[in-house]
């Protein structure tokens, strides 16, 4: 299997193919056998390991995927924050202290919902969310820095087929394409400027893509063809937070 194509993870169910939609996570591992031992017992993400010999994965509801990555600094300050949903904050709580990593924050956000942030084997700091009738495991939020949410939200608007609520207030958020990862944009927190914890996302064309982020004030910082085979690329946003791009193979 190649490095991104997620319609070939081994899974019953197949992973939604669609424009905006973000379906591949990067996580900055020092040791990879350690970090997805973790995350298999916790969350109970599919692990298998690549052609290429890199440790993959499949969250739990085989809709994003990605890999742990070496030789990455890990992201040891919640920048760009993933959220893995789970069916009890209280006992992924305990199982994450079980497996050797520690809680840094806990909140409840009202009487069914509550969030955590955790740091994993190799120091990323990552949120968990319990939400009725969730799916544990599934990779569900993320929370992107921003400088000037207006102008943040209005670039991701403008490049990806996004749906956004409460446009023009402090507090927009949005939907991916699939409606499966959700998020919203925050100020006074530290952009991600380098590729630590890298997401992607898939693009029917991954050049009209690349004019648009231009267009709407993005860079490219690594152009389209660095990874060949692959079809990639990596951006940063208004506010300077790299992503990464993916066109799915034909």
């Amino acid at each position: 299997m190649t490095k991104l194509t997620v319609h070939q993870m081994e899974n019953t169910k197949q992973p939604t193919l669609a424009n905006g939609k973000i379906c591949y996570v990067e996580i900055p591992a020092i040791d990879a056998t350690s970090s997805s031992t973790f995350y298999s017992n916790v969350f109970g993400w599919k692990i298998k390991t690549r052609g290429d010999g890199a440790t993959a994965f499949t969250d739990g509801i085989n809709e994003v995927s990605g890999a742990w990555v070496l030789g990455r600094k890990p992201a040891t300050e919640p920048g760009l924050l993933v959220s893995i949903m789970v069916d009890s904050v209280d006992a992924t709580i305990d199982a994450i202290k079980a497996n050797g990593c520690n809680i840094i924050k806990q909140m409840a956000l009202s009487e069914k919902e509550q969030i955590a942030w955790f740091t994993d084997p190799a120091g990323n700091v990552v949120g968990i969310y319990q939400h009725p009738g969730g799916g544990h495991g599934k990779i569900c939020y993320v929370e992107i820095p921003a400088i000037d949410i207006e102008a943040s939200s209005n670039f991701y608007g403008a490049v990806f087929p996004w749906s956004l609520r409460d446009k023009g207030s402090e507090h927009v958020a949005f939907d991916d394409s699939v409606g499966v990862v959700s998020g919203m944009w925050v100020k006074g927190r530290s952009s991600s400027p380098e590729p630590g914890l890298l997401i992607y996302i898939m693009v029917d064309d991954i050049t009209i893509a690349a004019d648009t982020i231009i267009a709407h004030g993005g860079k490219i910082i690594q152009p389209i063809g660095a990874d060949a085979p692959e079809i990639t690329a990596r951006f940063s946003d208004p506010a300077g937070n790299v992503w990464g791009l993916y066109q799915e193979p034909g």
